[in-house]
């Protein structure tokens, strides 16, 4: 029997992974054909160091997840240390994370409130751009800056819940799917193994 929580663990970093490689790369894209002078791809470093450092903050807790057995009792020192870390982790992922993200976002992209998003120019008119001519609003740049620290704080809740749930399901197993013994038509299945021996 499989236990569970090996394929949740491959799940989450495959889903932690794909999300910052589009998250990445869809700032990089947007900043280098927006931003003059700012060429693809253009991210600030303390934005992206926070962002890796909020990642590999998750691998001994997810190595422990692998390792320790749901019925084992903990001691007072690792309570200690588990709940300091844990402080350390949600305070780095909703705290200094989003701040990075905001402070990239005023300061070197200049995303404020009196820059409005309008998008490429339109191939009849150029005076005007393809947001600016489609939406029947408005939007500037700190509704988007905005939107982009909400994204990150939607995919740091999701991983929390997943890693809630996961700690607490780490024992469960996967049962293999048993094999039917008649087809169909109600004949007996006969293994591989039994029509070479007959």
């Amino acid at each position: 029997m499989n236990r569970w929580i090996d394929g949740a663990i491959v799940k989450f970093v495959g889903f932690l992974a794909a999300t910052t490689v589009g998250l990445f790369f869809i700032i990089a894209l947007w900043v280098g054909l927006t931003v003059p002078g700012r060429q693809f791809p253009y991210l600030n470093v303390a934005f992206v160091v926070s962002w890796i450092i909020a990642l590999l903050s998750l691998v001994p807790v997810l190595m422990i997840m692998k390792s320790r057995p749901a019925g084992k009792p903990a001691t007072w020192g690792e309570n200690m240390i588990g709940a300091t870390y844990t402080f350390f982790v949600l305070f780095w992922i909703y705290g200094t994370v989003p701040h990075q993200w905001l402070t990239f976002a005023e300061s070197e992209l200049n995303w404020r409130s009196d820059r409005f998003l309008i998008g490429p120019r339109l191939p009849w008119d150029s005076s005007q751009g393809i947001l600016e001519w489609a939406l029947p609003l408005t939007l500037t740049y700190t509704v988007v800056k905005d939107l982009i620290a909400v994204l990150i704080y939607g995919v740091a809740l999701v991983a929390n819940v997943a890693v809630f749930s996961m700690w607490q399901r780490r024992d469960e197993t996967v049962k293999a799917p048993e094999l039917e013994s008649t087809s169909r038509y109600g004949r007996p299945i006969v293994r591989a193994a039994e029509k070479v021996s007959v």
